[in-house]
């Protein structure tokens, strides 16, 4: 069986219990890691699955998933290790991480980080890898995966059932976060019906008040005053009759003219 292996050494326990995880997997099958790599039609070398179980850094998961289809073990489970392993470096560099809540969702922002803190919870494995995952028919185009993590643009429902599915969301979770979408999804359409609202009364446009006017009666441009119709006063105007010119009294003379 070769050279014994040296204890796995890290502070991460997650990758601690994949290291240990994937040896005993090999120890059970009574292989050897070049056996490994020859039943995994030499995808990667014996060094490299000798280097996947040290715990010095986390393997990348098709290297993973390769060692546990070799040895005969579930990928399933090496999948998950790995994926407790690559969040827990995460957390260890980010301690304000959370883990998402998609029960807590209602608008377009909240949608996002949670996909973010899904997308870490996952693993964050490389966007190509993704992208391959999902199809290959761009299902998850990994521009569009960026744009995502980058807090610039949302997933439609076809993506977000893609990304669901390369992130091994299952069960009742699944449903959770395609309802959160659709509330995130119905708050954008609200906002932009208000502001398109306000868009139209600014330009002109006829408002809810504007289209009650009578027909023919010219449309006020924006900014011009808003025409009141005239007000009866609340005594009439009326002119005396004239006064005859030798009924007026004669001006007076000023003080101290001659």
């Amino acid at each position: 069986m070769g050279r014994p292996e040296r204890p796995v050494a890290t502070a991460n326990a997650c990758l601690e219990e994949l290291a240990q995880w994937l040896r005993a997997q090999r120890h059970a099958a009574g292989l050897t890691h070049r056996e490994l790599a020859g039943r995994s039609a030499h995808a990667f070398s014996d060094t490299t699955f000798s280097r996947a179980t040290t715990g010095t850094r986390i393997p990348r998961l098709p290297v993973v998933e390769a060692y546990a289809r070799a040895c005969g073990a579930s990928v399933t489970h090496a999948r998950r290790l790995w994926r407790a392993a690559r969040y827990a470096e995460h957390r260890h560099r980010n301690p304000g991480a959370r883990v998402p809540r998609p029960d807590r969702v209602y608008n377009k922002g909240e949608l996002i980080h949670a996909l973010q803190q899904l997308y870490y919870k996952a693993g964050a494995m490389p966007m190509d890898e993704m992208e391959h995952r999902a199809g290959d028919h761009g299902e998850l185009p990994h521009s569009t995966v960026r744009r995502m993590l980058a807090g610039t643009s949302m997933f439609d429902l076809q993506q977000l059932y893609a990304f669901l599915h390369v992130c091994d969301v299952t069960g009742s979770a699944w449903e959770q976060w395609c309802q959160a979408w659709k509330r995130a999804k119905r708050r954008c359409e609200v906002l932009h019906a208000a502001d398109r609202a306000l868009r139209t009364r600014a330009d002109g446009r006829p408002g809810p008040r504007d289209r009650a006017r009578p027909a023919g009666a010219p449309r006020r441009s924006a900014g011009a005053p808003r025409a009141f119709p005239p007000v009866a006063l609340a005594m009439p105007l009326f002119r005396s009759a004239p006064v005859p010119a030798a009924a007026r009294p004669s001006p007076r003379p000023f003080a101290g003219s001659t």
